[in-house]
């Protein structure tokens, strides 16, 4: 063959290797005129931006495909200032004129001829990743949000005492009006001296890693007061350092409702024996007229309402506080019927019931006012009796529950806060990890060298694994105890999707019963099954086609027996497992000293290989 013609060959072939390249390009390939005119495209620029065909979208101009000329003006402007454009991000238009986001990498040529200029370049449809960041500082805004306005205190300081970031509530407690007054003082400068040794061993409790409960003590603030709180204290990373969280819960409310029903008990006794009194005196009315007088003041003396009427349910008697709370006076009342203080009618009726039948009712009830306003109240009522035992009536002692039942619903809503807070705080561990692992992903795409990708894909895997658990929690009401099971299987079937080729048939055999571990045990025992069950998919089988990896767990008394395993060549007796430059094994050292577990090998040439790791379950 000539020279002429070999070169005339390659040429053919050239061609022929660039032609393929620029159609098959997964990413957008085009050349157009600075007017817009659009010369060469590839398939999936014709895809991204919704044309039906290469031919279609070489019709179109450029120009109609901007989000709008001002952009393109910009654009066009650092084209020509730089003759290219980097990782450029702009809205474009699709065919049928809706919204995406193009990220391009784009340079301005002349043709050496014609000196005629061109656009050539490649684009990227990022509008999904677009969305995912916007998605992104939306959760973000809500959850400072969240944290500003939780009733709940939170602070985060170093070693030293120092504040480094309190939320207005921790500052209202503490009683100053921000940050800089209490980076001024040490935290122990609030703190009654009673409560500094308890604070120091909590210290310690976090250094071993120990969980501590709340932990109630008395603050005093700047002013003079003492305030009683509970605080909980967690390690936390806070500006790329280790810190101390505090979690401060007001509990003086909580306290002052325990005082009000152990005073309501102690008042409860005392009704009991001013029921006696009542009906002694509506026994004696007429004949012990000097003792109307004292037994009126002990009625009207007492903080509840007291009503009392005769056999047919007519008013007799209406204390002072009951005319207060209700708006009646005594002449408004005497004699009419006592549903006229009840909101429903059927309600009444259905104590007046249970009186007769049981001889007395203890309950809750909704009474009204005379302006027709209702409100909740707690009542004692009971049949009265003469000395003969006859019935010849009934008295009823009632208390405004209202504050009491805010109270309540304000510290529902807030348990319930807590509970969305924490869920949300994982789902958006979640989703973080998700964006990682999705940026790991797309950046693959651009990297040629294959240990490089294989790098990558295993921090993809190490991120998914752990991105479970906090899956797990988000859809959980127990936030310490993880299906283990599920966990394992959901990990070692990613990573057997990830690694088995078809021209590979390695099975996976699962032998995990169903055991439930803490968060601490499950989030290190992931990563170890994720380190070494990637091992043997990589290099057990590199000689063979079939195989089997394993995963077994066993439950003995309060420890857990991990076992993970391949019938493939076996470890190589040149490696000293423990002592590694594999990154994969010495995580798997570093995670099993963190759960306290006893590592173990188990291997022969030809013969597969077995990890044993045994550790104690945290309770």
């Amino acid at each position: 063959m000539s020279s002429e013609k070999k070169n005339s060959q390659q040429l053919i072939e050239s061609e022929e290797r660039y032609r393929n390249l620029f159609e098959n390009n997964l990413a957008a390939v085009f050349r157009s005129e600075v007017g817009g005119g659009l010369i060469e495209v590839n398939q999936a620029l014709a895809d991204i931006f919704g044309f039906n065909s290469i031919e279609e979208t070489k019709r179109a101009n450029a120009k109609d495909l901007y989000h709008s000329k001002e952009e393109r003006d910009a654009y066009l402007t650092e084209l020509r200032k730089k003759g290219y454009v980097k990782n450029y991000q702009m809205r474009m238009k699709k065919k049928d004129g809706s919204e995406i986001w193009i990220l391009e990498n784009v340079m301005l040529v002349k043709d050496p001829k014609t000196g005629k200029e061109y656009i050539e370049g490649t684009l990227l449809d990022i509008t999904e990743t677009k969305r995912i960041q916007q998605a992104l500082q939306e959760r973000e805004e809500n959850y400072k949000n969240l944290i500003e306005h939780t009733p709940d205190g939170i602070l985060i300081h170093d070693e030293k005492g120092e504040t480094l970031f309190a939320n207005p509530a921790a500052l209202r407690m503490i009683g100053i009006s921000s940050l800089e007054e209490a980076k001024e003082k040490n935290l122990f400068h609030y703190l009654l001296p009673e409560y500094h040794d308890k604070i120091k061993g909590r210290k310690k409790d976090l250094e071993e890693k120990r969980d501590s409960p709340f932990l109630e003590i008395k603050m005093r603030r700047p002013d003079g007061k003492i305030i009683e709180v509970e605080i909980k204290t967690n390690r936390v990373t806070y500006l790329g350092k280790r810190m101390v969280e505090v979690v401060m819960h007001d509990s003086s409310l909580q306290h002052q409702l325990e005082r009000e029903h152990m005073r309501f008990q102690l008042e409860e006794e005392s009704n009991r024996e001013l029921k006696r009194e009542i009906a002694s005196h509506i026994r004696t009315r007429q004949r012990l007229n000097s003792n109307q007088k004292y037994t009126r003041l002990i009625l009207d003396s007492s903080i509840d309402m007291i009503c009392a009427c005769d056999q047919e349910g007519r008013i007799t008697e209406f204390n002072q506080a009951g005319q207060s709370t209700f708006g009646h006076s005594m002449m408004d009342v005497l004699t009419k019927d006592l549903s006229v203080l009840y909101a429903d009618e059927e309600q009444y009726l259905e104590v007046r019931k249970i009186i007769s039948e049981d001889g007395n009712f203890l309950g809750e009830v909704k009474h009204v006012k005379k302006n027709g306003e209702t409100f909740p109240a707690f009542i004692s009522a009971s049949v009265l009796k003469n000395e003969r035992g006859e019935n010849i009536g009934m008295m009823s002692i009632s208390r405004d529950i209202t504050l009491i039942r805010e109270t309540e619903d304000q510290l529902k809503r807030s348990i319930h806060e807590k509970e969305i807070l924490l869920k949300e705080i994982h789902h958006r561990v979640k989703n973080n990890m998700q964006v990682i692992s999705s940026i790991l992903k797309l950046q693959s795409a651009y990297v040629k060298d294959k240990k490089t990708v294989e790098l990558l894909d295993e921090c993809r895997n190490r991120i998914a694994s752990m991105a479970f658990i906090h899956a797990t929690l988000y859809m959980t009401k127990d936030f310490t105890n993880i299906n283990f099971a599920d966990y394992v299987n959901n990990i070692a079937s990613n990573l057997q999707q990830s690694y088995v080729s078809s021209d590979k048939k390695v099975l996976l055999k699962l032998d995990v019963p169903d055991v439930f571990l803490h968060i601490d045990d499950a989030i290190p025992c992931g990563l170890i099954i994720n380190e070494l069950l990637s091992n043997s998919f990589k290099y057990a089988f590199l000689k063979k086609k079939r195989g089997t990896v394993g995963i077994s767990v066993k439950v003995k008394k309060e420890n857990i027996i991990l076992a993970i395993w391949d019938n493939g060549a076996g470890f190589p007796k040149k490696v000293d497992y423990k002592n590694t430059e594999s990154l994969g094994l010495q995580l798997v050292n570093s995670l099993s000293e963190q759960l306290g577990a006893k590592l173990k090998l188990e291997s022969k040439q030809g013969e597969g290989t077995r990890f044993i790791i045994a550790f104690p379950k945290t309770k």
